[in-house]
């Protein structure tokens, strides 16, 4: 397995130290782990998720005290967790602030994706919660794929303590996003978190994944609309999208030509990936006709 990325510094942000803990759980046991915890945690969704805390060298299951997200592979779709750290390395490079995170190995070797909570924090010897709620919850109803990015800016615009500064992350989310293909970023994907000083923020990024990579025969480009539109949507949709948060137009142009003079960066980090080789190939197609899009 590829140690891209298994510097100091990320090890650090993950564990507080530089080490690189074993987790004694193999696939096949996760469900079962996952099960014990029924109850006091909820896990949903096709792919299944196993809260776990740091216990010496070892990751174990733990969900009051526990600071990481265990996401292993489905049977539903191939390579999600190679997929998701790949997307979540690329978002960093284009300087969104996404959670730190990992791509391990399981006690039977299977690959898995483990990511730090960004809503818990160390107390002493205690785990603390912040406040954290997803547009989902704030915004109601029943489909967490109704609605549009516009509204997440009203959201942001009534209860971000700095909601200018906000809206230009949210811009720079939704065009990364577009841009690797992931049309499953739904309004749980986007959320508010209190830190310790009050201060209401968008949360770091995280659910970083091509849809489009895992599912060939995804319908919808994005998950929410861009100006009532999901699909068939290019720069000039997303430059609108930005004045309607009122983001200047030399901001976003900038930030559009960033994101596209990544090509070659992203073309070698795929490159480079855990990837198969024809799902390298593939996620590669997707983020050139994407970034063609962008840039004209």
């Amino acid at each position: 397995m590829t140690a891209i990325d298994d510097d100091g510094k990320t090890l650090r942000a993950m564990f507080g130290k530089p080490i690189r803990p074993i987790i004694p759980i193999s696939s096949g046991e996760i469900a079962g782990e996952a099960q014990k915890l029924a109850g006091r945690l909820s896990i949903s969704g096709v792919q299944p998720k196993l809260p776990l805390r740091l216990d010496g060298g070892r990751l174990v299951p733990g969900a009051r005290d526990g600071r990481f997200i265990l996401k292993p592979q489905t049977q539903a779709f191939r390579e999600l967790p190679q997929n998701e750290y790949l997307c979540m390395r690329m978002g960093r490079r284009f300087g969104l602030r996404v959670a730190p995170c990992l791509l391990l190995e399981l006690a039977d070797g299977a690959p898995a994706f483990l990511v730090k909570r960004f809503d818990r924090f160390a107390k002493g010897r205690r785990v603390e919660k912040l406040a954290c709620e997803d547009m989902h919850q704030i915004l109601g109803g029943p489909d967490k794929y109704a609605g549009s990015h516009e509204q997440i800016a009203r959201v942001i615009g009534e209860h971000g303590t700095f909601a200018p500064l906000e809206c230009q992350r949210l811009f720079e989310l939704t065009i990364f996003n577009f841009a690797i293909g992931n049309g499953d970023a739904h309004r749980q994907n986007f959320s508010l978190l209190t830190d310790e000083n009050g201060t209401v923020a968008l949360s770091p990024a995280y659910d970083l994944v091509s849809s489009r990579l895992a599912i060939p025969g995804e319908k919808e480009e994005l998950a929410l609309t861009v100006g009532g539109r999901r699909s068939r949507l290019r720069r000039g949709d997303f430059l609108a999208f930005a004045g309607r948060l009122g983001i200047v137009p030399e901001y976003a142009g900038r930030k559009l030509d960033e994101l596209v003079e990544l090509r070659g960066e992203f073309r070698r980090m795929i490159a480079g990936s855990d990837l198969s080789a024809d799902l390298r190939d593939r996620l590669t197609d997707i983020v050139e006709a994407r970034l063609d899009r962008l840039g004209s």
